[in-house]
């Protein structure tokens, strides 16, 4: 069946934007981690509409999306409101109880 790879090619990006956006918010580029984060969102919800227009399905894909989902929205998050909390800006806007 011809193409039936495809909607993992949009599932591989979502999981790029995802570690572009860990390595951005570990070099305090947070805006930018936050657009990467975004950015995953869209690639992730494009992966499902292709392979439902395709009609594809295959149980790497689906191991894929987990692993990319966790960590697009998952780690990344978590490492980028880590490491803004730690920023002079973070202390700033979440004061220490």
């Amino acid at each position: 069946m011809k193409g039936k790879h495809i909607p993992n090619l949009f599932t591989l990006g979502n999981l790029l934007l995802g570690v572009f956006a860990l390595v951005l918010a570990l070099n305090e580029e947070y805006g930018r981690g936050a657009i990467m984060i975004l950015l995953a969102g869209v690639m992730d919800y494009l992966d499902g509409k292709v392979a439902r227009k395709l009609q594809v399905s295959s149980d790497f894909g689906k191991e894929l999306d987990s692993l990319a989902d966790l960590v697009s929205f998952g780690v990344a998050p978590a490492i980028l409101a880590y490491a803004l909390k730690l920023s002079d800006w973070g202390y700033l806007a979440w004061p220490s109880p």
